[in-house]
């Protein structure tokens, strides 16, 4: 099976950006960590810095099933919940 890609984008509301971030960065260690967890990389737009994206790769849906259902995934966004505009995630696979 070919791994997983996962974009996931997330704006926060404008007065929120900086818990929204903060609440982000706490997702890097613990799923770095993971097992089936190959690469997870976040961004923050420079020309809109309440836009993030995370940059993902993953062995298998499973392994990203098992990240969503987390203890501190579920935490973060229980924190966020109130702060967000919006979050769009897609799962991708590799064309060339």
């Amino acid at each position: 099976m070919s791994d997983l890609y996962v974009s996931a984008s997330i704006t926060a509301k404008p007065e929120s950006i900086e818990l929204v971030k903060t609440e982000l960065l706490k997702f890097i260690a613990p799923t770095r960590l993971e097992t089936g967890c190959i690469k997870y990389d976040l961004h923050q737009d420079r020309e809109s810095p309440a836009h993030f994206v995370f940059y993902e790769t993953w062995t298998s849906k499973d392994a990203l099933d098992q990240h969503l259902e987390s203890d501190h995934i579920q935490a973060g966004r229980s924190a966020m919940e109130a702060h967000l505009e919006s979050v769009v995630v897609s799962q991708l696979d590799k064309l060339a």
